[in-house]
Order: C-alpha cells, then sequence, then structure tokens
C-alpha cells in the first residue's frame, strides 16, 4: 500500500504542506528563539511617522500585521508547531486508547460490545464544543488574582477532556471491526492451529485495522483541529486565556496557538478584516490538507485492494503453472 501512498497527489500535496509549515515552525523556534517581527511604526528619512499599524497585507508584511505591528504570518509559522502538534497528540491519544479499549472488548467481552454502544452512541450527537466548553472555561481562564493551576496541570486537563470525549465511539467501533474479524475463516483456522490471543491480534487483526486507523487517525485530527478553533471564538484558549482586568481589553492568548489568535483577534472582523481572517484561513488550509491526505489514503486502500484481488485471481486461472514451476524447483534442489 505504502507504493500507492507515495504515487497519491493529493496525499502527497497535504503532507509537504504540513511538513513545511511544521518544518518553518521548528526553525523559527530554533534559529530565531521564536521572536516575531515587529514594525511599531514607519518614519521617513527625517523621522517622520508616516503610517502606523495595524497594516494592511502586500504593504509592510505579506499578509498584514495585528494593531500591535506584530507580523500576522510569522505569527502563523510560530504557533503552527504547537496547534499541529497538540490536535496530532490528542488525535493519537484517541485512536491508541479506542484501539487499547475496543481490542479488550473485541478479544475477551464480546458480549458487552452491544450494551456499551447503546449507552455511549448518544455521545456523537452531544457536540463536544459545548461539552469541552463547560468543562475548561473555569479552568483556563485567568481571574483576577491570576491562574489557580499551573500551565502544565491546565494543558493537561484540555488534553485529557479532548481526548476522553471520543474514546467511548472509537472502541465501540474497533470492537466491532474485531467481532467481525473473528467470524471469517482465517480467524477460524488461527484458533484451530492453537495461535493465543495475542498471535492472533498480531498476526491476523492488527494487518486488517492499520489502514483504519491511518484514516481515523486524520479524521481525528481534523476534529480536533474544528474544535479548537471552535474554542477560540468563545475565548477559550490552549493552556489559559489571559485576561487584563486592569485595561479592560480583550482576552489574549499567551501564546501564539492559531486557537487563541482566532479569539484574540475575532472582533477585529469588523473593522480590519485581514487580522481575524489569517489564522482563520491558516485553520482552513489545515484542515483541507488533512482531508487531501484522508482521500489520498483512501484511493490508496482501494488501488492496494484491486491489485490484491488481481493477483489472487490471476493465481486461481492458472494453479497447474505454479505447481509445475514449485515441482521443477523442487527436483532442481533435488539434483543439487
Amino acid at each position: 500500500m505504502f507504493k500507492w501512498i507515495i504515487r497519491s497527489k493529493s496525499f502527497m500535496a497535504g503532507f509537504l504542506f504540513l511538513s513545511v509549515l511544521m518544518l518553518l515552525s521548528i526553525g523559527n523556534t530554533i534559529f530565531n528563539d521564536g521572536e516575531i517581527r515587529r514594525d511599531a511604526f514607519l518614519s521617513d528619512g527625517e523621522g517622520t511617522i508616516i503610517d502606523a499599524p495595524p497594516y494592511p497585507p502586500f504593504t509592510v508584511f505579506p499578509l498584514g500585521s495585528d494593531l500591535e505591528g506584530y507580523d500576522l504570518l510569522h505569527m502563523m509559522i510560530e504557533g503552527a508547531k504547537i496547534t499541529i502538534g497538540i490536535a496530532l497528540m490528542i488525535a493519537v491519544l484517541r485512536i491508541a486508547l479506542g484501539l487499547l479499549i475496543g481490542s479488550l472488548l473485541g478479544m475477551y467481552a464480546r458480549r458487552w460490545i452491544a450494551p456499551f454502544e447503546k449507552v455511549f452512541s448518544s455521545f456523537t450527537l452531544i457536540p463536544l464544543t459545548l461539552v469541552a466548553a463547560y468543562l475548561l472555561v473555569h479552568v483556563l481562564t485567568m481571574q483576577p488574582d491570576g491562574f489557580a493551576n499551573p500551565f502544565w496541570k491546565r494543558a493537561l486537563f484540555e488534553v485529557f477532556v479532548l481526548t476522553i470525549y471520543a474514546v467511548p465511539t472509537l472502541a465501540i467501533f474497533q470492537a466491532n471491526e474485531i467481532k467481525r474479524l473473528h467470524e471469517e475463516d482465517f480467524m477460524e483456522a488461527a484458533s484451530v492451529l492453537g495461535g493465543g490471543a495475542w498471535h492472533k491480534m498480531k498476526v491476523h487483526i492488527f494487518p486488517h485495522l492499520k489502514e483504519n486507523l491511518m484514516q481515523l487517525s486524520i479524521q481525528q485530527f481534523i476534529q480536533v483541529l474544528i474544535v479548537l478553533s471552535h474554542l477560540g471564538v468563545l475565548n477559550i484558549f490552549f493552556g489559559g486565556t489571559f485576561v487584563d482586568y486592569g485595561t479592560g481589553g480583550s482576552p489574549k492568548s499567551m501564546y501564539y496557538e492559531w486557537s487563541g489568535l482566532v479569539g484574540t483577534y475575532f472582533r477585529s472582523l469588523n473593522f480590519h478584516p485581514w487580522i481575524a481572517l489569517v489564522p482563520i484561513a491558516f485553520f482552513t488550509l489545515t484542515i483541507l490538507a488533512a482531508q487531501l491526505m484522508l482521500n489520498g489514503l483512501k484511493k490508496a486502500s482501494e488501488q492496494a485492494n484491486e491489485e490484491k484481488k488481481t493477483r489472487h485471481s490471476a493465481s486461481s486461472l492458472h494453479p497447474d503453472n505454479h505447481t509445475a514451476e514449485e515441482l521443477f524447483a523442487l527436483h532442481q534442489r533435488k539434483e543439487a
């Protein structure tokens, strides 16, 4: 399947976009110490101020600046590793926990799959944004006397909430897949030959789940990005929302994570629309890149399955030729 993946233009386009964005972001942190370009004002040769931020796109900076003169494109690049890294980590945790619990249900407690499905099937109908906002708003929003918990506790709690919500549905999906595979002939043959549960999981079940796991990972990555953007609009930023109670200014993100920038600049849509549209555009492009990768994976999976079917049909049409070749090779080995 790998050869079909690397031949997929859609997959490679999405993968290259995300990879270049991550490399630029990591490079800015390593070589530029995470600093963001800024022009507080523009002046002529005599020192007279001729312009002040915010700067529109294609003037001072390619995508313009915010109200304080910071380069928006530079901010997006710096925040890419945080946003994409968080979404990727949560997606992997969801898949890992869902696979673990689903494997236990599918291998050892198949009769409990149906009751679990009845209980947790409603989870897909409840918007995750509402649940997450209710659980996170008091933990992540700064109070007048500061944050009650350090950053690592706030971040860990948000990762936990965004991860655990999707685990039941993913576990049920994996359990049903494993239960279906148990009904196949090759699983019955493995049981007759004395294969243990771990052997059957490793040799027979996991290879069949591998393609689904890759596609599920990208789907979860997209879902996490969407939820993060929604939380940003609600002023619930990853790691904490800074509130200046002295001046009464807009809530601010403590980092350059994109959802925080969306929430910070959302009110600029009426006055300086490009400031809010830049982080929204990067969210959109990243989701589209992930969707291209997903489409490429699905197409590669179909092509790989077609290739397997073609090989199987070709071998079944000429069984005698294969047998003759094998007998000839065996005869040569005996003579040697």
